[in-house]
């Protein structure tokens, strides 16, 4: 495999070929992966994988698309030595789209469809200057509370004499999680039985991030909540979200210290049951549980430290779980090594 890769003539800023020119792990683990997967596809999926969504084929490189494909690679390597164990298996007989992923387990059927956000705007706020703002949830004041507290801001800073900020509204993200869940249930068999489980893998940023995407979910308005902003009617063919960092584990790569990108083992993986799926599945949902590790029960245990009021805690559960439970008390590293990050 690597002498296939060898004969190849990427453009510079290609992930494999940053990875392979700076003798970063993410090459290895890459080769591991797409020769691990290779033994359970066809030699035309296979094609498709490496010319076409690994984009060794292709004379300019798509960051974008990049991401979204390398996730779906790692949920396959993860999944590919499940019983019957497919690649773009179309589901739904009333269309012609297909799911990325499917295996069997204990006579239950899993589909799974892997998105991943792009988050450049998001990103582009961040690294500026600036006062940011995000709501948890969605709620109708957001411009005016936003405007009176920079008022303050402003004139606490004209007082001591200091310049002024721009402030800048760090996007809510869950119009992308509606249009991700509307795309899963398109994909979906809308008559699946309570032996079919279809699920919606989404590929997360940073800890404080995936807290966001939880908020989609759970928050204000949530689209899990009983007053979603969005008619569940048009989600109702996905039994689970699960979120996993997998964008993360890519995006940049070799400006982190990442490892074991290319696999769902040691990702932090959150799996949510739809309140509004069809029929009940519960016994395939939780044998879910055997198949993909997930951290649930013990987030939902953790103790955030502090005394700040028990709303306030939850908007940061996660951060704090990575950093306090996980990797101070664990030496458990799922993000970047040895990372030391701060919660805002």
């Amino acid at each position: 495999m690597i002498e296939k890769f060898n004969t190849l003539k990427l453009s510079d800023n290609h992930y494999l070929q940053i990875a392979k020119d700076s003798g970063n792990n993410y090459f290895d683990e890459f080769m591991e992966s797409v020769s691990k997967v290779k033994n359970y596809i066809s030699p035309k999926d296979f094609k498709i994988l490496w010319d076409d969504k690994m984009q060794l084929n292709k004379a300019k490189f798509d960051e974008k698309a990049f991401i979204q494909s390398a996730c779906e690679l790692s949920v396959a390597t993860y999944f590919c030595e499940k019983e019957d164990f497919k690649v773009e298996v179309k589901v739904n007989p009333e269309n012609k789209k297909d799911i990325d992923v499917q295996f069997k387990s204990q006579g239950f059927t899993y589909n799974v469809e892997v998105k991943c956000a792009t988050f450049e705007d998001k990103e582009k706020v961040k690294k500026s200057d600036s006062f940011k703002y995000q709501s948890s949830g969605r709620f109708d004041n957001m411009i005016g509370v936003m405007g009176f507290i920079s008022h303050a801001i402003d004139e606490g800073s004209t007082n001591k004499g200091e310049p002024l900020k721009p402030h800048k509204i760090l996007k809510n993200m869950d119009n992308n999680l509606k249009d991700f869940l509307e795309s899963a249930h398109q994909k979906f068999n809308p008559d699946s039985d309570e032996n079919e489980i279809n699920i919606l893998l989404i590929g997360c940023d940073d800890p404080a991030d995936m807290q966001s995407w939880v908020g989609y979910l759970y928050a204000s308005q949530g689209l899990f909540t009983k007053d979603s902003f969005h008619s569940k009617d048009k989600y109702s063919n996905v039994d689970m979200v699960l979120f996993t960092n997998l964008y993360f584990k890519h995006k940049d790569f070799h400006k982190k210290k990442i490892e074991n990108s290319w696999n769902l083992s040691q990702t932090l993986n959150l799996s949510f049951v739809s309140p509004y799926r069809k029929k009940d599945k519960k016994a395939g949902i939780l044998n879910f549980r055997n198949e993909m590790s997930n951290y649930n029960d013990q987030i939902a245990q953790f103790e955030v430290p502090g005394n700040a009021p028990d709303h306030v805690k939850e908007i940061v559960r996660i951060p704090y779980f990575v950093r306090e439970f996980l990797e101070k008390g664990q030496g458990i590293y799922l993000f970047e090594k040895n990372m030391i990050g701060t919660v805002e």
